[in-house]
């Protein structure tokens, strides 16, 4: 049987397409970090089953890793139509925070008034490199479980382990 290199991208992109867009919505992406997670396992998974033959433990940190850069691209185009929308979230949820706080820092009543402004060109490249490198770094993790979760075992060739004694007198039943 020929071992050939693993096709990991078609693997990595159905992975990092869940796991970007999973990332991006709203109330979801409380859980940032599981879905990353689960989107390498996931691409994992799907690599395992297209391929034939056992694959090793940087197989999975490549198709994790590459999932997740996949996948912060993925939530950096998202993010951008979203964030006023995250933004509204956070205000309302401050905003009733600061009902059932006696004591507040100074400033609170500051952070809800900002609205989302439009980003320049050099924190948007800054937000899209720490994007995709938090992605990529939690989708090898996430591509390591899934080796350890879905790893196939090598084949073992079967052999006769029947053997017969050469001296049938040295061998003694009941012992």
């Amino acid at each position: 049987m020929e071992k050939t290199q693993p096709e990991y991208f078609i693997s990595a992109l159905i992975g990092g397409a869940l796991m970007g867009v999973a990332s991006a919505i709203p109330f979801l992406n409380c859980l940032c970090c599981l879905w990353v997670v689960a989107g390498a396992i996931f691409s994992f998974y799907l690599l395992n089953r297209r391929t034939s033959f056992p694959l090793k433990s940087s197989d999975g940190l490549l198709v994790g890793a590459l999932a997740g850069v996949i996948g912060g691209l993925i939530n950096f185009l998202l993010e951008i139509p979203l964030t006023p929308v995250n933004l509204r979230i956070v205000q309302r949820f401050m905003t009733s925070a600061s009902k059932f706080m006696k004591e507040l820092p100074p400033g609170w009543d500051e952070l809800l008034k900002i609205n989302y402004q439009a980003a320049d060109f050099s924190s948007i490249l800054v937000s899209l490199l720490l994007s995709t490198l938090f992605f990529a770094l939690f989708g090898a993790i996430g591509g390591l479980v899934g080796y350890s979760l879905f790893k196939k075992e090598p084949l073992k060739e079967i052999k006769d382990e029947t053997s017969i004694p050469q001296n049938p007198g040295d061998s003694q039943s009941g012992f």
